[in-house]
């Protein structure tokens, strides 16, 4: 799946899971992360595994599960939209860097 149609795919998730704010962060932030999407899908091998890092609302993370890439998904409070990466099938792990040395 293109990183466009896979970044739309995600709406409805989203729309369903998320609430206001997650919502309209979708639309806001559209362009920015579908600029990542396509940087990640010009650079990164299909199948390949790839960390996101800070992923809290898992947009991005389902968008590169669906074009078929092994997703983590890092973040220091998961549980807010936990729901949403579940949802996509991507592992979740709970970490907070800024403290790591």
């Amino acid at each position: 799946m293109l990183a466009d149609e896979a970044l739309r795919s995600v709406e409805d998730i989203v729309k369903r899971l998320g609430d206001e704010k997650i919502i309209g962060s979708y639309y806001l932030e559209f362009n920015r992360r579908l600029e990542v999407l396509r940087l990640v899908e010009k650079y990164c091998e299909p199948g390949a595994t790839l960390l996101d890092l800070g992923a809290q609302s898992f947009i991005i993370s389902c968008a590169l599960k669906r074009m078929g890439y092994n997703v983590i998904a890092i973040d220091a409070e998961p549980e807010p939209y936990l729901s949403i990466a579940e949802s996509c099938g991507v592992d979740v792990v709970k970490c907070d860097l800024r403290g790591m040395s």
